[in-house]
């Protein structure tokens, strides 16, 4: 964040909140696209689920679930007008393909259920987002 001049420093991630922080920690390790057992040696990437709202506590950054933040950046997955197939099929199709991407970003049972961890620096939060 102190690298960031004026505007949102942005995290994202589908992390936990403290209250549901598994007993024994969640750190495990990956190598080839699966899931091994965490060895700090270098032959495998190491990883551990966030609890969100602790990186949150103690400063003036905010959870924002990522549909909301999305929505309010304009993107809202909704279908094209299926008037626009007859006058301009190739653009429906486009914009059919576009409300797919778009929808599956705000499915709050998928990817619309990652959080964004916002602060904002130098401009006011409500300006930026929710």
């Amino acid at each position: 964040v102190r690298c960031v001049g004026a505007g949102l420093a942005v995290a994202v991630d589908y992390g936990h909140e403290r209250a549901a922080r598994p007993p024994f920690g969640t750190l495990t390790g990956f190598r080839d696209g699966r899931e091994v057992r965490p060895v700090p040696d270098g032959s495998c990437d190491l990883t551990a689920h966030v609890a969100l709202d602790a990186c949150a506590a103690g400063t003036d950054a905010r959870l924002v679930p990522q549909r909301d933040a999305l929505r309010h950046l304009g993107l809202d997955g909704g279908r094209p007008p299926l008037a626009l197939a007859s006058t301009d099929p190739a653009a429906y199709v486009r914009a059919l393909s576009a409300a797919g991407e778009a929808a599956e970003l705000l499915d709050p049972a998928g990817l619309g259920g990652f959080r964004w961890l916002v602060r904002p620096v130098g401009v006011p939060y409500d300006a930026l987002l929710p």
